[in-house]
């Protein structure tokens, strides 16, 4: 006797909503390239004719990915006309299109690609990170500290592991002299025990990187990322076979494509994969995949996202073992949280939801006072 087959649910996209999402951060926060006094983000929410939604978000710096919270917007108008009327469970059909209409713009395929994603686990009845095939697991994240005066960094790093964080990521790149005091008294104030990792965010070239990070030696360093141009790959690879503090490519790693070069000629033993660089989950599960065979654990980071993004991110991470490192703390910054659900920090440790889906969405009432864009 033949089994009975479920059938494939047949859902249509009906509408999706664009809406303006910033949010103020407690303080400026500050990179070797840029600086921010708020998230000027963009919340997606992708509507099926049975009533089951999903939600996303694109949160951009752009002087790592290039655009802006307009042209997010610009590209979310575009995209729709490709997206209303299809099957949102054709995620890979879907993202294919998305990618052949706009090569680049990434951030905003990315929210779209999180608001498929939801809607394909609620119908699965699965949490994300079960629908991806992952299961729970120790997630431990750090929390960032912007570039600020050196004098302060102590405080600050002291501030940090009062909240129960045991990794301390910090941010560098303007300036060298700034740099060593910052780190020595980060190192001075919290003992020999937290861990510390450094991001120059293409601060430096290849000879002041080396100088730099063999300067640093001394504050055991975990790794640091992006010291040189994203362009530069060369480079990179010319810093990585110089210094004993591991390298890890970010702004040099967008695309699988990427990742396959930067295997081939050796540039850097780690990855930071992020949804916004990537486009998606989609994209950034083809990234993992060449990360697993060409043997570079990585790590899942984050731009400005509030607690939605950060919890899709977090959903993705548990689903794959390659990612050994975790740096999922860009809601800490922002002074308010317009987010129902989603992830939860102790001590560090990452808590996702089990609910289906992502598990986190805007707030109701919050999001009527956000301004819903308008397609032309």
């Amino acid at each position: 006797m033949m089994e009975a087959v479920s059938k494939v649910p047949r859902l249509v996209i009906k509408a999706i909503k664009i809406y303006k999402f910033d949010i103020r951060l407690k303080d400026i926060f500050t990179i070797a390239t840029m600086s921010l006094d708020k998230a000027q983000n963009v919340l997606v929410e992708i509507i099926t004719d049975e009533g089951i939604s999903g939600w996303g978000e694109a949160s951009s710096l752009r002087s790592i990915v290039g655009e802006t919270q307009l042209i997010n917007i610009a590209a979310a108008k575009e995209l729709k006309p490709i997206l209303v009327g299809k099957n949102p469970l054709a995620i890979h059909s879907l993202v294919q299109e998305m990618d052949a209409y706009l090569p680049h713009n990434t951030t905003m395929k990315s929210a779209v690609d999180m608001a498929l994603f939801d809607i394909a686990a609620k119908v699965a009845g699965l949490p994300l990170y079960a629908f991806l095939g992952g299961h729970q697991r120790e997630m431990e994240t750090d929390l960032t500290m912007g570039i600020g005066h050196p004098e302060e960094a102590g405080d600050k790093a002291l501030a940090i592991r009062s909240m129960g964080f045991r990794i301390i990521k910090v941010k560098l790149g303007l300036n060298f002299r700034d740099d060593y005091k910052r780190l020595r008294n980060i190192r001075k104030a919290v003992g020999a025990e937290p861990i510390i990792r450094i991001d120059a965010n293409q601060g430096w070239n290849r000879m002041s990187a080396v100088r730099n990070l063999n300067a640093f030696k001394e504050f055991d360093i975990e790794f640091c990322e992006q010291p040189c141009r994203a362009q530069d790959l060369q480079g990179m690879r010319f810093v990585s076979h110089r210094t004993e503090i591991p390298i890890m490519a970010d702004e040099s790693l967008f695309s699988m494509y990427d990742a396959l070069n930067i295997i081939q000629q050796d540039v850097a033993p780690y990855f930071n994969l992020k949804l916004t660089k990537s486009g998606g989950v989609c994209n950034a599960q083809k990234i993992a995949h060449l990360a697993e065979a060409g043997y570079r654990p990585c790590m899942m980071g984050c731009m400005s996202e509030s607690r939605l993004g950060i919890t899709a991110a977090a959903h993705f991470a548990m689903s794959n073992n390659m990612i050994r490192f975790f740096d999922l703390d860009s809601f800490y910054e922002h002074a308010e949280n317009p987010i129902v659900g989603g992830v939860e920090t102790k001590n560090g440790m990452i808590a996702v939801p089990d609910l289906p889906g992502i598990g986190a969405y805007p707030d109701p009432d919050y999001l009527k006072h956000l301004d819903e864009v308008k397609s032309c």
